[in-house]
């Protein structure tokens, strides 16, 4: 099993470590060694939407979260860009867009108090709708044309634009060797920090109890797993157990059996400064796999490498921006042949090498009470809310209620039939 990079020293548990660190996470110390109805394997924000969906549906349910690292310093959520799209191909990932379109429209009402209505001093989550334009290459027309029919279908206010219409709109982007493009207005990017902590703020109001600890493995018996043991060396026994921890969660699930063809995916992100001005201009992506955004006086740009090998790699190449993201970014936006790097960070994805989409189900075959999301491949953050709903309808109900993402289960991986994006990632 891959150690956890925060794994504490000898003789220290992760609990002892936080309480003289100047962590501010709550932490239930006296939670360890009990019982629970469900523990959730990993805090992060996918984790936290699960524990809040479970307490929101039953309250009376025990609910642990266990997450090795509360400052959040490897999350997959420190690094991430923020976006929220609805532009997807499957329909699946249309429509937990569209619930996180939800959470974010009700934001302040949806994390005060309970019993509390109106403005309150919730942290803004710098919602930024200022649209995404997915553009693409005149091979992919059709493609895109399939997208955009079904997004409007589902209710995205999606708007087709040809290259023509892109270039007036958005007369910095270079559109001669491109076909047409959707925009979707309301979609945007939001601050990945302050979005978690509105959703583990929200679980532990809710009755969540926060355990500070690293999952290294599970006790079973009779096909059912019976307790989940801590770093510490300290036992938590309960009635379901999830697995949502990241990049780390499966070599979990590989020491019970089920190998997922899921790994940590290094990716980078850029910061850059130039001479033009990109207010109002949308998250744009395009068919070179650039993605690229207003950030301040500047831009954030990223070109992800998904042919990169798999591992725990966040060091920094420091020539991959100039000889990877800068000639592209240079290919679509002209004017950035003049900028100033400014800074490059790591992260990364719990890449899904088989199609790119999540894998969210409970492991019926061997374990009917261990349910696993993972791989979500960059799109963990903006889905977060509708993976933690799914979780906790397949615990409280059985089956799915709201969306039905039986095509996102395990069956696809153990019959290899890939369920990808079809335009663009």
């Amino acid at each position: 099993m891959q150690p956890h990079p925060l794994e504490p020293t000898a003789g220290e548990s992760a609990i002892d470590r936080q309480q003289t660190s100047g962590d501010t996470d709550v932490v239930d110390t006296d939670a360890v060694g009990q019982h629970f109805d469900v523990i959730v394997v990993g805090g992060g924000v996918v984790g936290a939407a699960t524990a809040w969906h479970l307490l929101e549906a039953d309250r009376s349910l025990s609910v642990a979260v266990v997450e090795p690292d509360p400052g959040y310093s490897y999350a997959a959520s420190s690094a991430a860009s923020g976006g929220v799209r609805q532009l997807f191909s499957r329909g699946e990932n249309v429509l937990m867009s569209r619930y996180t379109h939800e959470v974010i429209d009700n934001w302040h009402n949806w994390t005060l108090p309970e019993g509390e209505v109106g403005p309150s001093d919730v942290p803004n989550l710098n919602w930024r709708p200022q649209g995404y334009l997915f553009i693409t290459d005149p091979d992919r027309s059709e493609l895109l044309r399939a997208d955009f029919e079904q997004q409007r279908e589902l209710g995205v206010e999606a708007e087709w634009l040809e290259p023509d219409q892109i270039k007036k709109r958005y007369d910095l982007i270079h559109t001669a060797d491109l076909g047409p493009a959707i925009l979707s207005r309301r979609d945007g990017w939001l601050d990945p920090h302050t979005f978690l902590q509105g959703m583990l703020s929200r679980g532990r109001r809710l009755g969540a109890a926060n355990i500070t600890g690293h999952v290294t493995g599970f006790e079973w018996a009779d096909g059912r797993i019976t307790a989940a043991y801590l770093d510490s060396g300290r036992r938590l026994s309960g009635n379901h157990f999830v697995n949502v921890a990241g990049v780390w969660g499966p070599s979990l699930s590989r020491e019970l059996g089920l190998d997922l063809p899921v790994e940590p995916m290094r990716r980078f992100d850029h910061y850059v400064e130039t001479t033009a001005d990109f207010t109002g201009y949308p998250f744009v992506k395009d068919p070179t796999g650039l993605a690229v955004r207003p950030e301040g006086a500047g831009l954030t740009a990223a070109r992800v490498d998904f042919e990169a090998p798999g591992g725990f790699n966040l060091a920094i190449d420091k020539t991959y921006f100039e000889e990877v993201v800068w000639p592209a970014l240079v290919a679509r936006i002209p004017i950035t042949d003049e900028l100033r790097l400014v800074s490059t960070w790591a992260g990364l994805y719990d890449q899904n090498r088989l199609d790119g989409n999540m894998i969210l189900d409970r492991w019926d075959d061997r374990f009917d009470n261990y349910y696993i999301a993972t791989g979500f491949s960059g799109h963990g953050l903006m889905h977060a809310p509708a993976i933690g709903r799914a979780v906790a309808e397949l615990i409280v109900h059985g089956s799915f209620q709201t969306i039905d993402l039986t095509r996102m289960g395990l069956a696809r991986v153990f019959s290899n039939q890939p369920y990808a994006e079809l335009a663009i990632r």
